[in-house]
């Protein structure tokens, strides 16, 4: 579980002995988007339908940029998440609803590559769950967080670019891909059928449910200084300024 974490610092070790000049910058940033629970039984059950659901997300980052191209961040997110579903039973009328949302910090090591201004980002999350509550047909369930994991491990895609830069600021906006790898639902909800535990027919077999979200995302980074080679190579030297993008 931890691997994609030792080879983002094994590249960042690698990138700082390479660099002729680090650049380091902190960011506040934000996010708004769609989040998802991704089940393959749930999406080849006729009898319930996925909504769209909101999500979003406050953080920051502290970022450190080997010349004018790589990059490593250390990111952290608090993020509002959540699915809803829309279901039929048989012998009743309407539409029932079974809502899902959860707060988690999502803690990042991601790598960035910047050309032209242009950036795409890569690197593993690491989930942290804060809360979490279900609501079926307007009746809270009995500790739902019983039944899903308290946390768990993903990836992240991302792509974007800078707007405006000034000195030692400068704007970004992109999108952001994140999937979870685990299964959200422990064993426990497996055996009680979360994450639609009230539901008319019964699976063959267990799927694993699968946390990802899709947000555009916007950042504020602020310049911090760099370092720069001297001229024979043999030591770094800080000046308090930072590139323009």
């Amino acid at each position: 579980m931890k691997k994609p974490y030792f080879i983002l610092l094994a590249l960042f070790f690698t990138l700082h002995l390479g660099a002729q000049e680090i650049w380091i910058e902190a960011a506040l940033k934000g996010g708004d988007g769609l989040s998802f629970l991704v089940n393959k039984n749930i999406i080849n059950d006729n009898s319930y339908g996925y909504k769209m659901t909101n999500s979003y997300g406050l953080g920051a980052k502290v970022a450190v940029n080997f010349g004018p191209w790589h990059g490593v961040s250390l990111e952290a997110m608090y993020n509002n998440l959540g699915q809803d579903f829309d279901y039929h039973l048989t012998g009743t009328t309407g539409t029932l609803r079974n809502s899902i949302s959860w707060k988690s910090i999502d803690t990042y090591l991601l790598y960035r590559y910047i050309r032209n201004r242009i950036y795409l980002e890569t690197g593993p999350v690491y989930s942290a769950v804060q809360s979490l509550s279900q609501n079926d047909n307007g009746v809270e369930l009995s500790t739902p967080g019983d039944f899903y994991e308290k946390s768990y491990l993903g990836g992240v895609f991302g792509f974007g670019g800078y707007i405006a830069a000034t000195g030692t600021f400068s704007v970004g906006l992109g999108v952001r891909l994140q999937y979870g790898f685990a299964d959200f639902v422990n064993d426990a909800g497996q055996k009680a059928g979360y994450p639609n535990p009230i539901r008319q027919s019964i699976y063959d077999s267990p799927a694993a449910t699968h946390p990802a979200f899709a947000q555009f995302m916007v950042e504020f980074n602020f310049g911090l200084g760099r370092f720069a080679r001297t001229s024979c190579g043999e030591r770094m030297h800080f000046i308090g300024n930072k590139r323009r993008r």
